[in-house]
Formats: structure tokens, C-alpha cells, sequence
């Protein structure tokens, strides 16, 4: 018994401590994809924690199996700088991952004070893009983002879009950098494609954004004929802005705002399509759960799409700004008779499955 008890210490002691530091766990991009690396990591070399600033709204279980969650109730990362110093410091991980520019600018600095092995960050957007967008709020981060980024020992990045800009905003070295997709979990919603009723329903999930070009979809809606109808999914500051549109065009009766949702593949599923209108992206987690479900999609072509949608097998490409091009691919996809929902999901689980992502985050620190 002592003998086995031994070595049941030992394996625990020469496991490697990996935490993943966020901000909440509401229902953004970079939420989930930690969320769901968090699950893929393998638990039998690896001790894995969640740290979190603020659990108050919560998208997200915290009852993963071999997960451990820490909740510094800061609410804020101006705020954080000592609680999460505290922390690493009484723990001392081996590898702490962060992502998002102000959690990426927090843990350069906290680790700046500390002796952690493997600082890796995970850049979330593309910021010669997200300038226009974001305004002073965009220039403020680039401000610091340049020497946070100096603090870490590698960057990961969705796309070679991504890259590039990092590179030529940032001047990062481009030898830290890692290009890896996002992961996506197995989930057994699985679209049918029957007879096509009389009304075409469309999806979309966004936050209710400048960036994410919802005020355009609804003019696209409003050129489309009435047995088109579009769920918004997803919530933000241009909310009211975009229910007024959406009823001075008189279009309430066909485009629908639902709000936040948990039980994202089972919504997906009752749905004919998924569309994507944003301006830009880092890379469209959204778009990678539709395909999972085998829902095509169709989208204004922004960073992480030309290497998702296959023109035609699942989805359609639109070049930014073509409204007219993007509402007949839209009648085009709906009114197509032999979309594969099985091969749409083998064809995105060959390049984004759990396990494969989970293995390339874990080589980082291997």
C-alpha cells in the first residue's frame, strides 16, 4: 500500500501546473476556446486551472472533470494585479496562458514579478482591423499591448492573417509566433436537411457590435423576400440601436432577437443557415460550432475564413462589402438540395477537433 501510495505522489508531483487566465466566463470567442482546451489538455500530465477575475455571469459549466476554477473577484483586470500575483506566486505554475489585449497586458505584467517557465499569450484579433472599430479604446491597448507582447516566451495566433498583423503592428518577433486554429467539441446535433418549408430560417450569433457588421445585415434582410427570417443571437451596446432599425424597416415580424443563449448546437440545428457579417474577425468560433452541427454558412470574408469555408461544399465566401453578392449566395444556400451535414462536420473535425488543438497547446510547453 505505502509502496503504491508512493507512486501515486510522485505522478502528482511530476505533473505540469498549466493555468488559463480569463476574465469571466461569458459567452465570447476566447472564453470558450480556453474553456474547451482547458478539457482537451491531457490530465495525466497536466494539472490544469482556470483562473478567472469575475464569476458573477456565468455561459460556461465550472464543473469540468480535472479542472480546477479560481475566482479572484476583481471584476476587473486594473484591479487584478495583486490578487493573480498572489496566486502564481503561492502556486508556481509551469505554464500560464492568457488571451484578450488587457488580460495579455495584466499577465506580461504580473509575470514580469515572477518565475513562470512558459508565459504564452494568445493574441484575439486583428488590430490594424480592430482600430477602426474600437477607437480610443483600440489605441489605448496598442499602446501597451507592443512590450506586453516582449514578455512572453510565445504567441499563438489563429490565422496567418493574424500573424502578419501582429507582426507589422506590434514588430513581434514572427519566430514567437504559433499558428493554431481554434478547437471545437464533439457534440452529436447533427442538421437535416428536409423538404424546405415556405420560410428559410437564418442565424446569426454575434455581439451586437460595431465590428460585427449587424446594422448591414439588416439591409441585406430588408432586399430578401419575406420567407427569409433571421434569429440574432448574442447581446451588446448596439442592441437597441439595431431592434430600432430593425422596426422602423418593418421587419420585426421576420427578424427576431433572442438574446443570450447556452444551448448554442440544439439552436444551430433548427436553422436552414448560419451567416457572418462582420468586418472583422480574429477567428469566427461561430462559424467553427455551425459546421460541427453540419450547418453551412455564409460569410463576408474575414481572418480564419478562407481556410473553413470550401466554396460550395460548405458555405459561401463574399468579398467585404458586397451586400448584393452576399443576399443571393444567401437564396443560393437555402435553396441548394444537397448540402452533406456529415461530411461538413468531418471535413472541420479534421482541422479543429478537440484532441488536435489540445495536442499543439500542449506541445508549446512540452
Amino acid at each position: 500500500m505505502y509502496a503504491l501510495q508512493n507512486i501515486i505522489s510522485e505522478d502528482v508531483k511530476h505533473k505540469k501546473k498549466v493555468f488559463f487566465v480569463l476574465s469571466s466566463l461569458t459567452s465570447g470567442g476566447s472564453e470558450r476556446v480556453f474553456w474547451n482546451l482547458a478539457q482537451g489538455f491531457n490530465k495525466n500530465r497536466f494539472d490544469v486551472t482556470i483562473i478567472i477575475l469575475d464569476s458573477t455571469v456565468n455561459c460556461f459549466s465550472m464543473d469540468l472533470p480535472g479542472v480546477r476554477f479560481i475566482d479572484l473577484k476583481t471584476r476587473k483586470a486594473s484591479k487584478s494585479f495583486f490578487a493573480l500575483y498572489n496566486v502564481l506566486k503561492n502556486e508556481s505554475p509551469h505554464a500560464v496562458f492568457s488571451t484578450t489585449d488587457h488580460i495579455n497586458i495584466l499577465v506580461s505584467l504580473v509575470g514580469r514579478f515572477l518565475k513562470i517557465p512558459m508565459l504564452i499569450a494568445r493574441a484575439s484579433n486583428i488590430p490594424h482591423e480592430q482600430r477602426l472599430y474600437e477607437g480610443f479604446k483600440s489605441r489605448f491597448y496598442e499602446l501597451f499591448a507592443s512590450a506586453s507582447y516582449r514578455g512572453y516566451k510565445q504567441i499563438v495566433c489563429q490565422s496567418n492573417e493574424m500573424k502578419q498583423s501582429l507582426v507589422n503592428t506590434y514588430r513581434v518577433n514572427q519566430q514567437l509566433i504559433k499558428v493554431i486554429a481554434n478547437p471545437v467539441l464533439p457534440t452529436s446535433k447533427l442538421k437535416e436537411f428536409k423538404t424546405p418549408d415556405k420560410i428559410y430560417k437564418l442565424l446569426v450569433v454575434a455581439r451586437f457590435a460595431l465590428e460585427k457588421g449587424l446594422e448591414r445585415l439588416v439591409d441585406i434582410m430588408a432586399g430578401l423576400p419575406e420567407n427569409y427570417h433571421l434569429d440574432f443571437v448574442g447581446t451588446g451596446v448596439l442592441k437597441e440601436k439595431i431592434a430600432a432599425k430593425i422596426r422602423d424597416l418593418k421587419l420585426d415580424h421576420r427578424l427576431k432577437i433572442i438574446g443570450e443563449i447556452k444551448n448554442i448546437h440544439e439552436v444551430m440545428v433548427q436553422h436552414d443557415l448560419m451567416v457572418l457579417s462582420s468586418y472583422t474577425e480574429g477567428f469566427p468560433n461561430v462559424v467553427l460550432e455551425a459546421l460541427t452541427v453540419g450547418l453551412p454558412v455564409v460569410t463576408f470574408k474575414v481572418s480564419g475564413i478562407p481556410g473553413l469555408i470550401l466554396d460550395g461544399f460548405n458555405g459561401y465566401v463574399i468579398e467585404q462589402g458586397d451586400l448584393a453578392r452576399f443576399r443571393a449566395k444567401i437564396i443560393q444556400a437555402c435553396t441548394k438540395d444537397h448540402w452533406k451535414p456529415s461530411k461538413i462536420r468531418e471535413n472541420v473535425y479534421q482541422k479543429c477537433a478537440l484532441d488536435k488543438i489540445s495536442a499543439a497547446y500542449e506541445e508549446l510547453i512540452s
